[in-house]
């Protein structure tokens, strides 16, 4: 379909001993250095999705083109032709929240380091050109700090009994959405999961439903989100 991509990920390869600076993943049977940060490196594996897919990295030259550290993007966003239609970004464990004290005593962590890292770069993805003319922005989070509880189709997984480490979900946590397809301000109580926004993407894209995605209980996002083009 001609539709490109490109993960970027904060801190990958800052250490190049822990890591490669493209496409970083542990090797099959091996331990994983990058699950606990360090004072120079806080990229994590783990929350890099394409490390999970053989079709990414089994082809090394394509992994190392699509996935990037986060210093790529500045420059992929300035120009049109080199923004992918599909960008995901991940912060490092200081900036995504996930440690309330960073490795490195001089970043932020916890809310702080979150709140750090969107005013760095939200700005920078809303005045980009291919955003300014039918963009959508998502940020959301993988999980809530305890809750354990799901919503609207959560099933088992092929391995597991449950899809939280404590139940059945990953608790409830929040997403804000911005677009010139979205009226701001706007506030949508209707309970998605993390598979309604899997399905809204493959809509977008016109692609099949993956997995999960697939199941007629899941509801892509709906007019309450998208209200129709916004006037110039």
């Amino acid at each position: 379909m001609g539709l490109t991509w490109r993960g970027y990920m904060e801190d990958m390869g800052k250490d190049p001993s822990r890591e490669r600076s493209r496409c970083a993943h542990p090797q099959l049977g091996s331990t994983d250095p990058t699950q606990s940060a360090s004072k120079t490196d806080q990229y994590a594996s783990r929350h890099n999705p394409f490390a999970y897919f053989r079709s990414i990295t089994g082809n090394v030259p394509s992994c190392r083109r699509h996935v990037v550290p986060l210093t790529k993007l500045s420059r992929d966003l300035r120009f049109p032709g080199r923004t992918p239609n599909l960008s995901f970004i991940t912060p490092d464990l200081c900036h995504d929240g996930h440690d309330a004290v960073c490795a490195d005593p001089r970043e932020k962590g916890g809310f702080a380091g979150i709140d750090e890292f969107l005013r760095r770069w939200v700005p920078r993805i809303l005045q980009a050109p291919s955003f300014r003319r039918n963009g959508l922005l998502v940020v959301t989070f993988d999980e809530s700090e305890s809750d354990a509880s799901s919503c609207c189709f959560a099933p088992t997984g092929p391995n597991t009994a449950l899809q939280g480490i404590y139940g059945p979900g990953g608790g409830r946590t929040g997403a804000v959405l911005m677009s010139p397809w979205i009226k701001p301000g706007s506030v949508s109580s209707h309970p998605y999961n993390h598979y309604s926004l899997l399905r809204t993407m493959e809509d977008l894209f016109g692609l099949r439903h993956l997995g999960y995605a697939a199941n007629s209980a899941v509801a892509p996002f709906g007019g309450d989100v998208f209200q129709g083009r916004r006037a110039p």
